[in-house]
């Protein structure tokens, strides 16, 4: 029997959710490359989404479709900003440290001119970038909540042996995002934290380009302050990782209707 535009397109649908899946795997040994195909595929199975919901015109899975596509828009802002900020505020600390290869190490005065410059993109990117970031991954949240209550209520459109997989796999995807969401907010807290104890910080850098020991209490201080939280937004990456995985495979699952 001939299958439904509805089915070939869900089926696609799957298949792109393998490769995404696929692609996760192989982008744990590459670089870039392979998360720029990934973005590409994940916009190609919006529109199979939306050239099925043609024939069935579900307001739960145009909202799907829509925030998926309104996270990008406002996610390429957010990391733009982040990334292009934190590149900037990561040259200056490194050329003062020595040893710094591309240019000749800066002097204590010019670091001290330049720190007041440090501080003001500390908080543009606490201010700006990151609750970017934190709205584009709410927006995730929410599209495959919707995605998850649509195929929990329309159960019946695909085969039980199916249903439940899928359904599964955009509950991991959501928790994945949720996840990464969690581990933005904690990297909020440790901006906050270096705005704050930036004098602590100013004075460790000095240390370090006069080549002079700073004492314990400076250094554990200010290790201490970061490593916990910088530790968790590491295990908490790993494990969106690892959920958004599985996530992608559950949902590849379509591609047997």
């Amino acid at each position: 029997m001939e299958k439904s535009n509805f089915t070939r397109q869900f089926e696609d649908f799957g298949i792109k959710m393998y490769v995404l899946g696929i692609l996760s795997v192989i982008s744990i040994f590459t670089g870039g490359f392979i998360q720029l195909a990934m973005f590409i595929i994940m916009l190609l199975s919006l529109r199979d989404i939306k050239d099925a919901n043609k024939e069935l015109g579900n307001e739960k899975l145009e909202t799907f479709r829509k925030y998926i596509i309104y996270a990008v828009i406002v996610g390429i802002v957010g990391a733009l900003t982040i990334i292009v900020i934190g590149v900037i505020v990561g040259f200056l600390f490194i050329s003062a440290l020595p040893g710094f290869t591309f240019s000749n190490p800066i002097t204590v005065s010019e670091f001290q001119d330049i720190a007041p410059l440090i501080r003001i993109l500390l908080a543009v990117l606490l201010g700006a970038g990151i609750p970017v970031g934190a709205v584009a991954l709410g927006l995730l949240v929410i599209a495959w909540n919707e995605f998850q209550v649509f195929l929990e209520r329309n159960s019946g459109l695909f085969p039980n042996t199916i249903t439940p997989k899928a359904i599964e796999g955009s509950k991991k995807i959501k928790k994945s995002y949720l996840y990464l969401l969690i581990a933005l907010i904690i990297g909020a807290v440790m901006i906050l934290i270096g705005i704050i104890m930036f004098p602590q910080i100013e004075t460790l850098v000095i240390h370090f380009i006069e080549e002079t020991t700073p004492s314990a209490e400076l250094l554990g201080g200010v290790i201490a302050a970061f490593a916990i939280p910088g530790i968790a937004i590491g295990i908490l990456g790993i494990m969106s990782f690892i959920i958004m995985l599985i996530g992608y495979f559950k949902l590849s699952e379509l591609k047997h209707l």
